[in-house]
């Protein structure tokens, strides 16, 4: 059941208890992708991962908004800050608890939202309204073989295999080009920096010019599938 597409009297009805909730961020990706790839790729694996489930779920609007203040000095990024970004998703997930819908999984796309995720789905679990579980699955973490970047192959070819028409492939090679290699340097283990600006020219890390359709396909199927093997295990969870 989508949530943006039903009546109140819809969801009164629904049986289910199990929400699947996209959350991602309006931030640079580069001279070739959108300001929306995280919200967009989060809610594209969110619906893969329905699909794939043989029962059904809640399907929450997507937040279009995260922790991405790192990007603030590339135009069109928008952020909440960290204690806002954590009482907002701690209120939602308590109005779906409110409403029974007890078994939360976030699907994250955007990874500086991770630590604060985790701590909400912990302090939810424990300290909810009622009693619940909530956790988080970020899309790009169901393998460690996949390359890291931002804006690079993994992220750009998922936006050509569902949403070509909003890359600008004329800019991929000059992307590439202008690139950084690494997040953030560290020193003895502890991170230097923490503006993106000030470790890639472009807001770009990794290879975007290695993104092909192709990977793009194969990279929703199995997240989608990482995802459903998640929803089935949640389903299954006593929560007391």
């Amino acid at each position: 059941m989508d949530l943006s597409q039903v009546t109140s009297d819809d969801a009164k009805k629904t049986t289910s208890n199990i929400v699947v909730f996209p959350v991602g961020s309006t931030e640079q990706h580069g001279p070739h992708a959108p300001l929306s790839t995280d919200l967009l790729l989060a809610k594209s694996v969110a619906e893969e991962g329905i699909s794939q489930f043989k029962g059904e779920v809640i399907f929450a609007p997507p937040l279009p908004f995260g922790i991405s203040e790192e990007h603030r000095n590339f135009p069109g990024t928008l952020w909440l800050s960290t204690q806002t970004f954590r009482n907002c998703m701690t209120d939602v997930l308590n109005s779906f608890i409110h409403n029974g819908w007890n078994k939360i999984i976030i699907v994250n796309g955007h990874g500086g939202n991770i630590d604060s995720l985790n701590e909400v789905c912990a302090d939810i679990t424990r300290n909810a309204i009622k009693p619940a579980f909530a956790t988080t699955f970020t899309w790009f973490n169901y393998s460690n073989d996949l390359p890291m970047g931002h804006a690079g192959e993994v992220e750009t070819s998922m936006l050509l295999h569902l949403f070509p028409n909003m890359v600008n492939s004329n800019m991929i090679s000059r992307a590439n080009a202008d690139s950084g290699d690494i997040w953030g340097p560290l020193e003895q283990g502890a991170k230097m920096k923490y503006d993106v600006d000030e470790f890639t020219k472009n807001g770009v890390i990794g290879n975007p010019s290695l993104a092909s359709r192709d990977f793009g396909e194969k990279l929703l199927k199995e997240s989608g599938k990482s995802l459903t093997k998640l929803i089935e295990i949640v389903s299954k969870l006593e929560v007391s």
